[in-house]
């Protein structure tokens, strides 16, 4: 018996390792579990009958309301999904939380399969709902959120951001954790490999294409030191893990603060390797050799850099806080201190060119020839994410935002239709050198880490040559017209991600 159900919809990268936790959904239950409502998590990605697991959980338990997680981009099409099997079983509110209710959430209120939403962080107001709903009080004075009343959109004040070190402990009994273990994509001796959530949340840094850290207003709270490094230790000594993922946006902000961390782990004795992703190429050149040391020898293995762009023009006007020499600079240095670096990068910015594209590439095949063991994770393109400085100078540009919850589904770096300052040639070559660049070695980490052995072996089998094929092309920047990638895309459309075109 559940007094709250909650949802985790697929995101349409859903692949093997990829897949962590649902955290959005295990944060925003944490304090109403702990003050006794039975919560009852479902999640989409992992439980391939949700619909009958839903469907059973309604009749039996009846719940207060049913809440879902959402983000901008494909994940959208899947919440729909499932908010619209839910309405067809039950008449409890449908409550929206995650990025996209955040940053769109009158629009998101619109949709008939929406009946609440909640802003930015969920713990509080989640055990506020239920109490109100449960002694069918009314909700004009729950904070960080809007609903609908008598046929008009009522929006509260917001909630203040939280104390991370005043909330309970992430409640991993209401999952099955062992679903979302598996061989690590970047640690190459990482079999038993957990994203174990964050120990600090928020950035203090303005990219300008990031809505994360403007939705939590540029600050940046973390953990304890000591708090942190009980989470680590209890967390690998509960599930025997052998890697780590910290999922931080950035967790290298104050570094005596993650020093201190290391050596609480090294105390502890953790035989593990770690990863964290959001690391920035200024801070990283600041370590010194000390720190380094005492890093590495609590496990770090792996991190990520949000590299973004090889042209010094695209680097200033995002706001990155580095250059194209910066992030050689670092690759040395990962080099030299055996730490592999994994680079992330985005095309198609307000403003660039094809020639400017064309440098950002050229980066990309530079730095694995400068250091063997770097990762050229992808390079995605640009979404223009609602509450940036680059969404508001897309505006400017041409930019048409979807008017309906539902179109943006398709809002993600598969689609380049949001690319007006693009012709429609030089698109097609942004989104050939994306899907070659996934193709030529990251789409074949991912299919590793799939825990079924049939299925990796039928997946591993399929694409292996075709790996061969698109790291030639990669590395010779031929983009042009490719015979295979338009029947790939429909098979990932049908498969994975059903907001593609094709």
């Amino acid at each position: 018996m559940s007094d709250v159900i909650m949802l985790f919809p697929k995101t349409g990268e859903d692949i093997g390792g990829s897949i962590a936790p649902p955290f959005s959904l295990l944060s925003a239950a944490s304090l109403a579990y702990k003050n006794g409502y039975k919560i009852k998590i479902i999640d989409q990605r992992t439980d391939t009958k949700w619909n009958k697991t839903l469907y059973d959980e309604i009749k039996k338990s009846n719940p207060l309301f049913i809440g879902l997680t959402c983000m901008t981009g494909s994940q959208i099409m899947f919440a729909l999904e499932m908010a619209k099997y839910a309405k067809s079983i039950i008449k409890v509110p449908i409550v929206w939380g995650g990025m996209h209710p955040t940053v769109m959430p009158i629009q998101t209120l619109k949709n008939e399969y929406v009946d609440i939403i909640v802003h930015r962080e969920g713990e509080e107001t989640t055990l506020e709902l239920a109490e109100k709903i449960e002694k069918g009080k009314p909700l004009k004075d729950v904070k960080g959120i809007a609903f609908k009343e008598n046929g008009r959109v009522v929006q509260n004040p917001l909630r203040s951001l939280l104390d991370i070190n005043t909330l309970p402990d992430i409640p991993w009994e209401l999952i099955n954790v062992e679903d979302y273990i598996s061989s690590s994509l970047y640690i190459e001796k990482g079999k038993r490999m957990l994203d174990i959530g964050e120990t600090s949340r928020g950035c203090p840094f303005g990219c300008g294409f990031c809505c994360s850290s403007a939705v939590r207003e540029y600050k940046w709270r973390p953990m304890k030191a000591k708090k942190a490094a009980e989470k680590i230790v209890n967390t690998v000594q509960r599930f025997n893990l052998d890697s780590i993922w910290i999922r931080d946006d950035n967790f290298f902000v104050d570094l005596k603060r993650s020093k201190e961390i290391f050596e609480m782990m090294i105390k502890e004795g953790l035989d593990i390797q770690w990863y964290t992703a959001g690391t920035r190429i200024d801070t990283f050149l600041q370590m010194n050799s000390n720190f380094i040391h005492t890093m590495k020898k609590s496990g770090a293995s792996a991190f990520k850099f949000g590299a973004e762009s090889g042209c010094n023009r695209i680097l200033e006007l995002i706001n990155k806080g580095q250059t194209r020499e910066d992030i050689l600079a670092a690759n040395r240095k990962a080099l030299k201190y055996e730490i592999i670096p994994s680079y992330a990068f985005i095309g198609g910015f307000p403003t660039e060119t094809i020639d400017e594209l064309m440098m950002t590439i050229d980066l990309m095949i530079q730095l694995p020839k400068e250091n063997p063991k770097a990762i050229i994770d992808s390079i995605g393109m640009f979404t223009p994410h609602p509450r940036t400085k680059l969404y508001d100078l897309a505006l400017e540009h041409g930019l048409k935002p979807p008017t309906r919850l539902e179109d943006w589904a398709s809002w993600s770096f598969f689609n380049e239709a949001q690319m007006t300052w693009f012709t429609e040639k030089e698109k097609k070559v942004l989104r050939n050198a994306c899907d070659i660049c996934i193709y030529s070695d990251n789409l074949i980490r991912a299919l590793k880490t799939i825990k079924d052995p049939i299925e990796r072996i039928i997946f591993l089998t399929v694409f292996t040559p075709l790996q061969k094929y698109y790291n030639y092309k990669w590395k010779n920047k031929k983009f042009g017209y490719d015979p295979f990638l338009r029947p790939i895309r429909f098979a990932r459309k049908i498969f994975i991600d059903k907001s593609l075109k094709t």
